[in-house]
């Protein structure tokens, strides 16, 4: 780990930084699952003492992406399907509700917005997933635009959590890219219609599916209760009243 010149020795926010740029390599896999960090040769790395690196750590642990080990070491987070699982029902529901709060108070320029997006991440497939998943983040950011600052960041840490799965599971998306950007232009004009109902339930059934095609990848067999119970309570929640 080494990234000289990221940060100053003893200058604010140092542990922000390193926080940072740790969480980034750890959700795009530059650095892997299961891997050991040492406080020692991260700090060495970065060219400051131990003490940010430990706070860093301590928040990367907080987030569930570190586990924290004996001597001052880390391990990476290994992926699993109760997580998988758990990141995904957290979005259904609340990437359901914070776009049923957005939808009437969106304006005419986040709505062109989401029509030209639908179109970005449509012709991004053709430059790889990274490009892909640029575009593919700022839609369903825009989603929630009107949700409020909390509940904005809370969705945005839930979805890079999802693109650590995606990253490692579904490298070839293939056809479901296709299905994906139809998905995405319903919803975009579900928003336009100021459609609240019919959107979230559109959403709904977009991040399952996504999770089932991951779920699938890593283990067939496996039953996702904890996922099934999210998609029913955003059913129920947009029934009759």
């Amino acid at each position: 780990m080494s990234a000289p010149g990221l940060v100053v020795p003893g200058a604010r926010g140092s542990t922000e930084a390193i926080h940072d740029h740790l969480r980034t390599r750890i959700l795009t896999g530059q650095v892997p699952a299961g891997a050991l960090l040492s406080q020692a040769q991260v700090a060495k790395g970065y060219g400051v003492s131990r003490g940010p690196v430990r706070e860093a750590f301590r928040l990367l642990q907080r987030e569930g992406l570190i586990e924290a080990e004996i001597n001052h070491r880390a391990r990476v987070a290994e992926l699993s399907l109760d997580d998988v699982e758990h990141v995904y029902a957290l979005r259904v529901v609340n990437e359901a509700l914070a776009l049923g709060v957005s939808v009437p108070r969106f304006g005419a320029a986040e709505l062109d917005e989401l029509d030209r997006l639908v179109e970005a991440v449509g012709a991004a497939q053709a430059h790889g997933f990274g490009a892909w998943e640029e575009q593919h983040a700022r839609f369903h950011l825009l989603l929630v635009a009107r949700s409020g600052e909390r509940m904005r960041r809370s969705v945005a840490q839930w979805a890079e959590h999802a693109e650590r799965y995606r990253r490692v599971y579904v490298s070839d998306a293939g056809g479901a890219w296709v299905q994906g950007a139809r998905e995405h232009a319903q919803l975009a004009a579900a928003c336009r219609q100021r459609d609240a109902a019919g959107a979230t339930q559109l959403l709904a059934r977009h991040l399952s599916r996504a999770a089932l095609t991951l779920i699938a990848a890593m283990d067939p067999g496996h039953e996702p209760v904890l996922l099934r119970a999210a998609i029913r309570q955003v059913a129920a929640a947009d029934g009759p009243r």
